[in-house]
């Protein structure tokens, strides 16, 4: 019996060694479904990853283009801006020159305007001082001339002083 015994008792602790090898075994088996799980997650992850650096490179490039695009159209910009400052200065001093010339011309014809005016009012004071001589004087001004020499006779073009006044 104690043969039975010891035979029975290395069955026992067989079947616990197979229980425990399948218990194991199915753990194991959980463990890769689990691990495969993780590594297709991890693969779907990865793939996106690269499809996202992907897509941020090209935006990287793209964006790269437009800034040198957009350097190279304000360089071309601040030399317009530049070409039109100056431009703006030269026109200025032309403006400022021109003004400068505009204003010695107004100054030159309002001297003429008073030098005129000057003399209009002493023409119209020897008018006036004429008219009153002519007025008062007893014998007419414009006698007839009896010579017959052309440089005694009157001018056509002169004109008495009351018609000089009335003219002003």
């Amino acid at each position: 019996m104690a043969a039975v015994a010891s035979e029975s008792q290395q069955q026992q602790q067989l079947a616990a060694r197979v229980y425990e090898l399948e218990a194991a075994a199915t753990q194991l088996r959980e463990t890769n479904v689990q691990s495969q799980r993780t590594i297709e997650r991890l693969e779907r992850d990865h793939q996106h990853a690269i499809d996202e650096l992907e897509a941020l490179h090209k935006s990287h490039s793209r964006l790269e283009s437009q800034f040198f695009a957009g350097e190279t159209e304000l360089s071309v910009l601040r030399s317009k801006l530049e070409r039109a400052q100056r431009a703006t200065v030269a026109l200025e001093r032309s403006l400022d020159a021109k003004t400068a010339a505009i204003d010695k011309e107004r100054e030159v014809w309002q001297r003429r305007e008073a030098e005129l005016a000057s003399e209009l009012a002493a023409a119209k004071r020897k008018a006036t001082v004429q008219r009153r001589q002519t007025v008062s004087s007893p014998t007419p001004s414009h006698k007839r001339s009896t010579s017959m020499y052309a440089h005694d006779m009157p001018s056509p073009n002169l004109v008495s002083p009351l018609m000089a006044a009335r003219a002003l």
